[in-house]
């Protein structure tokens, strides 16, 4: 504990509305259940623009500090933490210490970069389940990741290679495809579904990973070799998808969403750890594309809705460019 007595904290006071920098006191646990740890860095996810928008959560629950991950100090031990209702249900990591349930603690791996640990909460056990667990990739797969150049496409894509699959990744911007290539895998620069459609012709995917929707999934549907698997874990370019149901069935296509909210806190853990495991071990890659004072969140959401982060975005908690 320093010598202040009040900490930097991005606060949000209404729905939907500015983010604002307070000064606040330490926040105290309540129950030998809670810890209270100092952060050093936080995740900024899509996540994070829904809860601050009411659609994730209770709107009602404000003022609220946002952040739904990030890793942190605790009685000597580096943790990354994540889950338990944080930045959701209560207050985030956005801020310089947070009191955090005991179960959202994952201890990070002596050696590992505090940067990549930072990402493992969303980013890294995302990859892990939907690459590992429900697409269950292998040497023999043909792979197609779409947004392949943002944090869980550079990570998903990263793990697949791992594995000894062949892996494709799509991004919209030709300037993001050296960030595919710097992953070792192929890049496809499709900025539209008719577009995709021509490129993945004959290639002959067995899995494919959708971070877009829209109209993007049902040229994956097509697009498919028989009995391929469709691993759908975002709506970038839309909510809405209308699917070819007879190639779908025809094929025997298997199609699994994944959404973190939903998961339970001990699956979350787990994944949490395996991802650690894996960035440990460079079996899981993914690229740091900022890391900005806590003061510039505003920013870094912003710069993510628009698709100008090429991996992750972090939050130095420690660092505020304007405090009084």
């Amino acid at each position: 504990m320093t010598t202040r007595d009040r900490f930097p904290a991005m606060r949000l006071s209404t729905p939907g509305g500015a983010l604002e920098l307070h000064p606040l006191e330490p926040a105290r646990p309540e129950s030998d259940d809670d810890v209270l740890v100092r952060m050093a860095y936080a995740g900024v996810n899509p996540v994070d623009s829904y809860v601050r928008a009411g659609t994730v959560g209770d709107p009602n629950l404000l003022p609220r500090t946002l952040g739904v991950e990030g890793v942190g100090e605790s009685g000597g031990q580096w943790y990354v933490v994540h889950g338990g209702g944080i930045g959701v249900a209560r207050d985030g990591t956005w801020a310089e210490y947070v009191v955090a349930p005991r179960d959202a603690l994952v201890p990070v791996p002596a050696g590992l970069d505090l940067e990549l640990a930072a990402c493992a909460g969303v980013v890294g056990a995302t990859a892990v389940r939907v690459t590992c667990d429900l697409a269950d990739v292998t040497k023999d797969d043909r792979v197609l990741v779409l947004g392949a150049a943002g944090g869980v496409g550079t990570a998903v894509t990263s793990v697949a290679l791992s594995r000894g699959a062949d892996v494709w990744g799509q991004v919209g911007d030709p300037a993001k495809a050296d960030v595919v290539v710097d992953g070792w895998a192929e890049p496809v620069v499709a900025a539209t579904p008719d577009e995709l459609r021509e490129l993945v012709a004959g290639l002959g995917i067995t899995v494919a990973f959708d971070a877009l929707g829209g109209g993007y999934t049902g040229v994956l549907v097509e697009s498919l070799a028989p009995h391929g698997r469709l691993i759908s874990y975002g709506v970038a370019a839309g909510p809405r998808s209308e699917l070819p149901m007879q190639a779908l069935y025809r094929k025997n296509i298997t199609v699994r969403g994944y959404g973190g909210v939903a998961e339970p806190e001990e699956r979350v853990r787990s994944a949490i750890g395996r991802a650690l495991d894996q960035l440990a071990a460079a079996d899981m890659k993914i690229p740091v594309d900022r890391v900005v004072p806590l003061d510039r969140a505003e920013e870094a959401l912003e710069d993510l809705k628009a698709r100008r982060v090429r991996g992750k975005v972090l939050l130095d908690t420690r660092t505020v460019e304007e405090w009084a």
